[in-house]
């Protein structure tokens, strides 16, 4: 189920982003050789009009192949070629597939908040929300999504039910607790013994109280939008940071995660609700987004760059030279997803 989900999700956010593209451009008056979704080699394809659409092996993306976009080609017609046409028609196209992640999201937030989407209160019912992997409680049965109704210490219930609480609860002791929680309905006790590593004891839980909101579709529409540019702000942030500590001692390699890490994650957020799915998709959406307008090699954003620097010094580059610019972007692109997939793999070993 777990690789269902993160296949529609991918299949979602990423066919939305290439669409972007793939209208733009035939409104544009391009010609779109091929849509297709994942990297190569080809699965299966078919042909509609002048268009291939293809699925192909891995689920990590997609892409839209435009006629002339690496060059003049003298396979199709000059007026239907990407560098034919005037500069701000090529950055539309460029662009287009960050608009429509936007926008998704905007859409998928609003929906969220419209049909519950939960959220933190001090009325709302406690609900686990992270466990680390191969953590005590991840060995004694705990889910995300699972309600907790109760923890005991020494027979004495615990007054408030949150991780800061837990914490306090747990006071850089082993001894064991005992937690009652709902699970898919059914109630549940058991004791749980926290661990300590590193001079660090915990359980690897993470709860929080959470109340199911539902908001009227205005209200939501104003909340998504918001939301929306919330988030993106915030990853822009993340991007800064993560940037600026390569050139310091500080690294954050370690919270990123690639495919792996993401289709767990998707779990998880499947298991609080179809609202919480829903905004965590929007989410995935922004980081499309955000990825996607970096000026790097490869990626919109760079190729968006060479646009605005041809129009600026009137000169067209060497589109060879371009050409190996991008497929090295790309490489160092595809080596960063094989890199954080090892990581994600090191981390559920490793628990």
């Amino acid at each position: 189920m777990t690789i269902i989900l993160f296949i529609i999700v991918l299949l979602v956010t990423v066919l939305v982003h290439e669409w972007g593209h793939y209208i733009t451009a035939k409104k544009s008056g391009m010609l779109v050789e091929e849509f297709g979704f994942g990297i190569p080699p080809k699965i299966w394809s078919w042909k509609k009009g002048e268009t291939t659409y293809s699925i192909n092996a891995l689920p990590f993306g997609g892409f839209v192949k435009i006629a002339g976009e690496n060059g003049v080609d003298d396979s199709s017609p000059i007026d239907r070629q990407f560098e034919s046409k005037p500069w701000y028609k090529q950055s539309l196209v460029l662009v287009a597939g960050v608009v429509c992640n936007i926008l998704l999201a905007i859409v998928l937030f609003t929906i969220s908040f419209a049909i519950g989407s939960p959220t933190l209160s001090d009325d709302g019912t406690p609900t686990v929300l992270h466990v680390t992997k191969g953590s005590p409680v991840d060995k004694a049965g705990l889910k995300v999504g699972d309600q907790i109704l109760q923890i005991k210490k020494r027979g004495e219930n615990i007054a408030s039910i949150d991780t800061t609480s837990i914490k306090k609860t747990i006071d850089n002791s082993t001894e064991p607790i005992e937690v009652s929680f709902l699970q898919n309905k059914k109630e549940k006790t058991v004791s749980i013994a926290p661990e300590n590593k590193n001079g660090v004891t915990a359980l690897g839980i993470s709860v929080e109280k959470v109340i199911v909101q539902k908001d009227s579709l205005p209200k939501a529409f104003s909340k998504g939008v918001k939301k929306t540019f919330v988030v993106t702000e915030g990853i822009f942030k993340t991007v800064g940071v993560l940037l600026a500590d390569l050139f310091t001692k500080e690294k954050e390699g370690g919270s990123l995660i690639g495919p792996i890490g993401l289709a767990n994650e998707i779990k998880n957020a499947s298991s609080i609700g179809f609202g919480y799915l829903l905004a965590f998709t929007a989410m995935i959406s922004v980081n499309l987004a955000v990825l996607n307008i970096l000026p790097f090699p490869a990626l919109d954003g760079g190729r968006l760059i060479v646009v605005l620097l041809e129009r600026i010094t009137r000169k067209k580059f060497s589109k060879k030279v371009v050409g190996i610019i991008h497929a090295v972007g790309f490489l160092i692109l595809i080596g960063l997803m094989i890199f954080l997939s090892v990581g994600d793999i090191g981390r559920l070993f490793r628990g």
